[in-house]
């Protein structure tokens, strides 16, 4: 069982370039399971994840609100992925806003298909989604006073 998971992820950064916001943000982590029903169809059920297992699904949230008078702009928001979890290729694209990734600790990042990594014979070669470890998302706003936004992104418990 891995519980060190669930409070060992934090919201890495929230920033705003060159403004300051008041920001209220807070993370969920919730398994998710994939369900198969006598007809054949399938169906997603998300649970808290007070206790996971390796191969597990997990589904890691950031909610934030706009707590300034003014409406805000071009929030920087970063979530790590922790060493236990896998990402879950494609699992982060939230519409309109495409993420960035890192695979050293969030020191730089880059798109998806841009992102690569130096082996230890040092080749370059294109990340996998095992070597990302943050993910960050620019929100342009302008984010109205009191408005809320959600960014997800889903992993695999290794």
């Amino acid at each position: 069982m891995r519980n060190s998971i669930i409070t060992a992820v934090f919201l890495a950064s929230l920033g705003a370039s060159a403004t300051s916001y008041a920001l209220t943000a807070k993370q969920s982590v919730e398994t998710e399971t994939v369900i198969r029903l006598a007809d054949g169809s399938e169906t997603t059920e998300r649970a808290p994840a007070h206790k996971v297992l390796p191969g597990q699904r997990i589904v890691y949230t950031l909610n934030f609100t706009n707590d300034e008078v003014k409406p805000a702009t071009d929030l920087v928001l970063t979530m790590p992925v922790p060493a236990e979890i896998k990402y879950l290729e494609g699992s982060a694209s939230e519409t309109g806003l495409p993420p960035v990734y890192s695979t050293d600790g969030g020191k730089s990042f880059a798109a998806r298909n841009a992102l690569e990594v130096r082996g230890t014979n040092g080749a370059v070669r294109q990340a996998k989604a095992a070597d990302i470890t943050n993910i960050r998302w620019t929100v342009p706003g302008p984010i109205s006073s009191g408005a809320s936004g959600s960014l997800s992104f889903k992993g695999i418990v290794e």
